[in-house]
């Protein structure tokens, strides 16, 4: 009898029992099994008792070591050895270190001679040294390293394996981060092997400390967010706030009227808060903002130092800031209101109390270290909170303030201050943003602090902002990172102090090494050239460099329309969700957290023309569990074959996923055939005519569209938009539209969310640079002739994949920057429509603030047809056509706006056909919260 195992290797003589669910099952005789099985190989006439103990040992093995440790030939006793079947993933080395790691070096000796095992390990690099330094890491558990190492050892020699195997790591933590070492070994040749020698080393040396850093940063980041709550407390604490500064000004309303009886409505109405109350309201705003910065600086320290150290270095903060706090005004912060939450209504009562907390006769103990960590839990919710205050200050309640109030406030020192505390963050305040000269007219301020002779702190106001800088550098570093989001030249009072980067997924993630080499193989891959470079960022930058990343990412596939259909469908007997790549930069995304090789040239173009299908599976949580290749069956009409289908690190999926996921893929039907192509007709002599030669499209239309399109670029103001993009990127304008592109779904709404909701060009400025395109109106002005022979250029006013006609067109010098913004235009109003649809708070207040017509009819009309989950207001009962407000518009009218924005409503995710249907059914209605300010005429004024 011949056995297939593993690796290619056949055995005859022997026999293979399989672990069954009533014992050992003998293969051969009718018996079969799944690829890659474990077995106990052993003597063909052994009898029932051995092979029963042999597959009981089989089963404690690959419990310990995974089925992948039975294909290392482990001593299962009486003469059998372990073995997986024929199609199993991995090599020897994967075996023998699976198994290894299993038996422990008590029970190593039942791998095999000890040379045997380090040949299998390290190859021909397992000398005596390499053996010894081996056996050292694997009685420390520095299994990492051996993991690392045997991966290696393809393109190290014996003396760089030895600095290997002494690498340590933090206890429970693997620097390598999974996968099998056979496939780490092949992503680490393509991008080792061109360098010389020693600098392989030193690159893997490099990673290894970068990957152990990133890992120390992650855990801090853990131990600074434990240290407050768990619970979002911001809304009860706003409440709470708003209900303290109610309770001040009642006081001075009822101090004024000298009586006890009851006031009017009127009354109120009437009376004017003094100018020393309001005063008093703009310092404690300041004294707040001072507060949470003290609470989030003791925050930090205490996680990096321990409690008493910590509290030893931000002692003179403390110190100073509980000076800002009067302890009439903590009695009152501190008070407890029925229906309200405890937590005081200001910071300042916290930091009074850890200031007590300092006094020397306190003991040092547990209970001691409670308390503090106890006062600390709400720092960073005291911040945002103050910084909405501070925002809706600044932005929009600044003029309901006397002049004189605002600008004795400004101008007010600070030097007393900073005497104290120093400066709390690294920069040098002339180099930090200052409010911009709207903001410091406004504000009454005449100079900035870097204009001002004499010493900084010694000339510092209220108005220069600094203590707002320091609020939100402080929640950077709660945040771990080291400052906040340096946004120059916009309101300061939006700066992010949270500032990550949108992902790039073409940069080699340093979470672990097995991501980083994968990500730089995947480099390699498309086309970068592996140079000699100090450190592992510097090489990983030279391949980036080297790539042409547009043409890595913008790619676009086509999907067989009968698996496209299922984009998102749940896999029957799952919970996972069915997702298809529809581009490059998906391939990308998946490639960088996967580990694989998934966005390689090979499936980027086999999946362009429509050869096989790239796909997904997502858990639950969001997280990747498998990517599947899927190749249509021959003939096609015969359905869909898995042709690869693997997990993280090309690591062999679940099982039971595997298996249900199979018998789903069995039920998509296959491809329609094709119809036959009609022979051309012959000519008279019997010949078959030539068809006439037509021009290729960017040699006919190419020349004439970039003249068009420089025209439309000039009448279009397109720099004006380009500085809107920047804006929108949070860079240049030379690289905005190329990073804007790059952006996923999720990330350009987010940028798209935090332009509308800030000064600057703002929602109306966003709109009208996403009407701007210069390709689509220069296609429009092209020779008719010219468009009806080349009908696919209306293609190039859509968001959609591009034939390779056209895609050769567009990547023209001149026409590119026009393509990439007709583009972003389309995906920029995209996300203006999921934010109207999900009633985003940031987005109704634009529109409210500053709409105009086009705008508001746009999203009205979107409104109507898609219409949000939300509280709506009534603006035209059903069947009802004219509009109220001034000017009166019509609903019918074709030259009206509310015509003319059907189009841009069907931008922003609607289906305008419906438009008649939901007027009829329910009128026009649209979101309450636009309407907040007046109701719909005052809005209808507004945007007139």
């Amino acid at each position: 009898m011949r056995i297939e195992l593993a690796g290619g290797v056949t055995v005859a003589g022997r026999r293979a029992w399989a672990a069954g669910a009533a014992g050992p099952v003998a293969l051969g005789e009718g018996q079969g099994a799944d690829p890659g099985t474990p077995v106990a190989l052993g003597p063909a006439e052994a009898g029932g008792a051995d092979a029963r103990a042999a597959v009981t040992a089989l089963r404690r093995l690959t419990a310990a070591g995974g089925d992948l440790a039975a294909g290392a030939g482990v001593d299962l006793g009486a003469g059998f050895r372990s073995a997986r079947l024929a199609g199993a993933r991995g090599d020897q080395r994967d075996a023998v270190l699976a198994a290894l790691r299993a038996l422990g070096p008590r029970d190593a000796d039942r791998l095999g001679e000890r040379a045997a095992v380090l040949v299998a390990l390290f190859g021909p690099a397992a000398t005596k040294p390499v053996g010894a330094a081996a056996a050292q890491a694997v009685a420390d558990g520095r299994w990492p390293a051996v993991h690392l190492a045997s991966a290696a050892s393809d393109v190290l020699g014996p003396e760089q394996l030895e600095r290997l195997l002494a690498l340590g790591a933090p206890g429970g933590f693997d620097p390598v981060g999974g996968g099998l070492p056979s496939a780490l070994a092949a992503q680490l040749r393509p991008v080792l092997e061109p360098l010389p020698a020693p600098r392989r080393l030193a690159l893997l040396l490099d990673l290894w400390e970068r990957v152990l850093a990133r890992h120390a940063e992650a855990e801090r980041r853990r131990r600074l967010k434990a240290t407050q709550s768990k619970q979002d407390r911001r809304e009860a604490l706003r409440k709470r706030r708003q209900r303290h500064d109610d309770d001040v000004f009642l006081a001075e309303f009822t101090a004024q009227r000298r009586t006890h009886e009851p006031a009017t409505l009127a009354e109120a109405a009437r009376w004017v808060p003094s100018d020393r109350l309001l005063g008093m309201h703009l310092d404690r705003l300041v004294a707040d903002a001072l507060g949470a910065t003290a609470l989030l600086h003791t925050a930090v320290a205490v996680t990096d130092h321990g409690v008493a150290e910590g509290l030893a270095r931000v002692r003179p903060l403390l110190e100073a800031t509980a000076k800002r706090f009067p302890e009439y005004d903590v009695y009152h912060a501190n008070r407890r209101i029925p229906g309200l939450i405890g937590i005081p209504a200001r910071p300042g009562v916290e930091v009074r109390a850890l200031v007590r907390l300092l006094h020397p006769d306190r003991a040092r103990d547990e209970r001691f270290e409670s308390t503090v960590r106890g006062h600390l839990t709400h720092a960073r919710d005291y911040a945002l909170v103050v910084l909405e205050a501070i925002g809706d200050l600044l932005e929009n309640d600044w003029y309901r303030i006397p002049n004189w109030v605002v600008r004795n406030w400004v101008t007010s020192s600070l030097a007393s201050w900073r005497a104290d505390v120093g400066r709390l963050s690294a920069d040098d305040p002339a180099g930090l943003p200052v409010p911009p000269a709207w903001m410091r007219q406004q504000l009454g301020m005449t100079d900035t602090l870097a204009e001002r002779p004499g010493a900084a702190d010694e000339n510092e106001i209220v108005g220069d902002l600094l203590w707002y800088d320091e609020l939100g550098d402080a929640l950077a570093l709660l945040d771990g990172h080291t400052r906040a989001a340096d946004r120059r030249g916009a309101n300061p009072v939006w700066r992010d102090h949270a500032p990550e980067p949108a992902p790039d997924p073409l940069v080699p993630r340093l979470d672990s090494v097995a991501l980083a080499v994968s990500g730089a193989a995947q480099l390699v891959a498309l086309g970068g050239r592996p140079e000699k470079a100090a450190d592992w960022p510097g090489f990983t930058a030279a391949l980036y460099a080297g790539l042409d990343v547009a043409e890595a990412l913008d790619g676009e596939f086509r999907v067989a329309p009968e698996v496209a259909a299922l984009d998102g469908t749940v896999v029957p007997g799952t919970r996972a969700r069915f997702r298809v790549a529809r581009g490059a930069r998906t391939l990308a995304d998946w490639s960088a957290y996967m580990g694989n090789c998934i966005a390689g040239p090979h499936y980027r173009e086999g999946a362009a023309a429509g050869r096989r299908v790239l796909a997904a599976l997502y858990g639950e949580n969001g997280a990747v569990l498998a990517n599947i290749e899927l190749m249509p069956a021959r003939p096609a009409v015969r359905g869909w074959l898995i042709n690869e289908m693997s997990g993280r690190f090309n690591d062999s999926p679940d099982p039971e996923l595997a298996r249900h996921f199979r018998a789903w893929v069995a039920t998509i039907p296959g491809r329609a055939p094709q119809p036959v192509p009609v022979p051309e007709p012959a000519d008279a002599a019997g010949a078959p005519a030539r068809r006439r030669t037509v021009p290729h499209v960017a040699d006919a239309v190419g020349p004439a569209l970039t003249e068009l399109v420089r025209e439309s670029r000039q009448q279009q103001a397109a720099d004006a938009v380009r500085e809107v993009y920047a804006e929108l990127a949070g860079t240049g304008p030379e690289s905005a539209l190329v990073r804007l592109r790059r952006m996923d779904a999720d990330t350009l709404t987010a940028a798209v969310r935090r332009v509308v909701g800030q000064p600057g060009p703002g929602l109306p400025g966003l709109w009208t640079a996403t009407g701007s395109r210069p390709l689509a109106a220069a296609v429009e002005r092209l020779d008719p002739e010219l468009r009806e022979r080349y009908d696919q250029l209306s293609l190039l006013a859509r968001d959609a994949p591009l034939p390779k006609s056209l895609r050769r067109l567009v990547r023209q010098h001149a026409l590119a920057p026009s393509y990439a913004m007709s583009v972003l235009a389309l995906r920029v109003r995209a996300a203006l429509g999921r934010l109207a649809y999900e009633d985003d708070p940031a987005l109704a207040a634009a529109l409210s603030r500053r709409p105009t017509v086009p705008l508001l009819c746009a999203f009205a009309v979107a409104a109507v047809c898609r219409p949000p989950a939300t509280r709506l207001a009534v603006v035209l009962e059903p069947r009802r056509i004219s509009v109220p407000g001034f000017p009166a518009t019509s609903l019918d009218d074709r030259e009206g706006p509310w015509q003319s924005a059907l189009p841009a409503a069907r931008e922003l995710g609607a289906d305008p056909d419906v438009f008649w249907e939901r007027i009829a059914a329910d009128g026009l209605r649209v979101p309450y919260s636009w309407t907040a300010r007046g109701g719909w005429p005052a809005l209808w004024a507004r945007a007139q």
